[in-house]
């Protein structure tokens, strides 16, 4: 049986490096109207759209409440369909702490979604709502709004089924995007690739330079995604010029001795041995010559619940193409007799089952050292960034020596495609020479007809 659960992030100290978190969509309400009570049988929601590429990891939300009891509550995240929320039931929910909500004057109370795994792409929409088990009598907690600032989004209403808030007055509201967590499903490009090949070249500028004074939605050249083509836009062309595609895993084989350049994802329901994973010397692939590999010790904390999973990923910039994809793991028992639990392993891209070994239910002698290899071709594979990752399950409980090991992790090209290129000479961006192209952008006698991708 397949152990995938969706799992909160947790990145280890000195582990790891990772990106922080960033405020993508912020109403902060400066000049309220009051706000709306939020009471059993009516949810009142907010909807933004994204202006960031990553997984939606927290969002916070402007609440106040009277003294008292005031119920449960509850932070929801709908899908919509053109400009609405739509569905019966929301993508992700969670709880709030009703102890986090002020009394009195609103603030913004933080609310943790890193375990939705849900995926923000630049122009994605979604509805915040917040549910409520009080009565309107009270004591109860309100979502305060005003401004006439927020032009990403609108208001509704949910009592049983969705309605337009005709009211003019925003939600306060602020969401967070983790660009370094790629959730499934969620291809990226890297900022400057105007052309879509996954390399920053001389190419891009020419998609950028044919469409510069443009406007609108989804366009190509648009590298801050403000819905113009303009300056702005080849200056982040200029800072990613040069970035091309990986043709390896960075620190597969673990030469640096830590776990640099991977995040480590700890499942839930999980017990981890203090100090685990790490990186320690050990023959895992059996060609009697020990080197630097990951080791961890896990299992459930209950085993009758899902869970007792550790996962190590990185982000990959590929090209489209055709891909190899291999790891060799080792199971080790210290026991002084058979355990059946040597663990399961799994590769994933973007968070999809790509190969796997199942060993959970094989029986694993004393002091015996269990070796297999995960090895995958993918084809037809979309430029832009994905995320690789290598999960470890148990189903036990962690009170036996029962060690996982991952070494020698590999992505390797099969069939990739040269970047774009153009028969029309493009300068490096020299400050000197940008500064003649910025200018040459605004002269009106300039011929862009023969200019070609």
């Amino acid at each position: 049986m397949r152990c995938v659960f969706a799992a909160l992030i947790l990145l280890v100290p000195g582990a790891i490096s990772s990106a922080v978190p960033v405020v993508d969509q912020v109403n902060e309400i400066t000049q309220s109207v009051g706000g709306r009570i939020i009471f059993a049988g009516n949810s009142p929601g907010q909807s933004f759209t994204a202006n960031a590429a990553g997984l939606l990891s927290q969002v916070d939300v402007m609440l106040s409440r009277n003294a008292g009891d005031i119920g449960d509550l509850s932070l929801e995240i709908w899908p919509m369909v053109a400009g609405a929320p739509v569905g019966s039931n929301p993508a992700f929910s969670t709880p709030i702490n009703p102890d986090d909500v002020p009394i009195g004057s609103p603030s913004f109370v933080s609310v943790d979604t890193s375990a939705s795994m849900i995926g923000v792409n630049y122009g994605d929409q979604y509805t915040i709502a917040i549910n409520g088990t009080a009565d309107i009598s009270g004591p109860y907690a309100v979502w305060d709004r005003g401004n006439f600032d927020y032009q990403a989004g609108e208001r509704f209403d949910r009592s049983g089924s969705w309605s337009f808030d005709s009211t003019n007055f925003d939600y306060g509201f602020r969401t967070w995007v983790d660009a370094d967590v790629i959730p499934s499903g969620l291809v990226v490009l890297p900022d400057g690739d105007y052309n879509g090949d996954a390399w920053v070249s001389g190419a891009d500028f020419l998609v950028w330079q044919t469409s510069h004074g443009q406007s609108g939605t989804q366009l190509p050249a648009d590298g801050n995604h403000d819905g113009q083509v303009d300056q702005d836009d080849l200056a982040v062309w200029t800072s990613a010029y040069g970035l091309e595609p990986d043709n390896q895993v960075t620190n597969g084989s673990f030469d640096t001795g830590n776990l640099s350049d991977w995040n480590v994802v700890v499942g839930p329901n999980t017990n981890v041995s203090f100090g685990f994973p790490r990186v320690e010397s050990f023959d895992v692939n059996g060609d009697g010559q020990p080197s630097d590999a990951m080791r961890v010790r896990l299992g459930r904390l209950d085993t009758d619940l899902f869970g007792g999973s550790v996962s190590i990923q990185q982000n990959l910039l590929l090209a489209a193409g055709d891909y190899e994809f291999s790891a060799d793991v080792a199971s080790q028992s210290l026991e002084a007799f058979g355990n059946t639990g040597p663990g399961n392993y799994e590769l994933t891209l973007d968070g999809v089952v790509i190969d796997q070994v199942f060993l959970n239910g094989t029986s694993i002698d004393a002091m015996e050292v269990i070796r297999e290899s995960l090895n995958v071709r993918i084809d037809d594979v979309e430029a832009g960034y994905h995320t690789l990752g290598l999960t470890i399950a148990r189903g036990a409980t962690n009170s036996r020596e029962i060690y996982q090991f991952i070494d020698n992790i590999q992505m390797t090209p099969v069939s990739m495609p040269l970047p774009i290129t153009t028969s029309q000479a493009v300068p490096e961006p020299t400050s000197f020479i940008l500064l003649g192209i910025a200018m040459a952008a605004y002269l009106p006698s300039r011929s862009r007809g023969n200019l070609r991708r």
